[in-house]
């Protein structure tokens, strides 16, 4: 016999109960979205700063030796870009580092270029090695209206006592939350070393 006052829940008050639930899930979904999507955004930011900030130190450290010449051979401490305005700049570094009156040992002549998207290296004179890649999703890019900028800006172009090395690195995929690149660009003078 059932009692008269045990009572269930109505189809009504079920169905509201649901809707509510799956709004609070749905909330939260969209609040687990929109944070997996900042940490993303910052990612990207952490991981393009630390390229531009590696390949900096990297290429401005071998601008500085250039035309270090212990034995006052006479030498061009650098030899720069023929053409800065096609798709490949660079830039080539000299310096005596063993102080045996040449720059053909390991690390003593340096070539270093922007092709593409990347950062390239060679520190020889051999020019069957293959390049050592430096940094990846550099653009030089840095207003992002598809015009590549130089990687280095000499002040003079037949006797350079200054370079100006500009590095924009670009993220590998847009913000998930604006649908743009990410870009960071570091810019250096480095001035080169003229007499001991």
């Amino acid at each position: 016999m059932p009692r008269a006052n045990q009572r269930g829940f109505t189809i009504v008050e079920l169905t509201v109960s649901l809707v509510l639930v799956l709004l609070l899930v749905l909330g939260m979904a969209g609040v687990l979205i929109q944070s997996a999507q900042m940490n993303r955004a910052r990612q990207m930011a952490v991981e393009i700063q630390s390229t531009a900030r590696n390949c900096m130190s990297q290429v401005t450290q071998t601008l500085r030796t250039a035309g270090w010449d212990p034995l006052e051979v006479g030498f061009s401490p650098v030899v720069l870009d023929a053409d800065p305005s096609d798709s490949v700049s660079y830039i080539e570094v000299f310096a005596d580092l063993d102080s045996d009156g040449s720059t053909d040992g390991s690390g003593e002549q340096v070539l270093i270029r922007h092709v593409q998207d990347r950062i390239e290296w060679r520190r020889s004179s051999d020019t069957s090695l293959p390049f050592e890649t430096l940094g990846v999703y550099v653009s030089n890019d840095s207003d992002g209206d598809g015009t590549i900028e130089p990687m280095f800006s000499p002040d003079s172009v037949t006797d350079p006592s200054r370079v100006v090395v500009t590095i924009t690195v670009e993220s590998p995929a847009p913000d998930p939350r604006s649908g743009e690149f990410l870009r960071y660009t570091l810019s250096n003078e480095v001035v080169l070393r003229r007499v001991l």
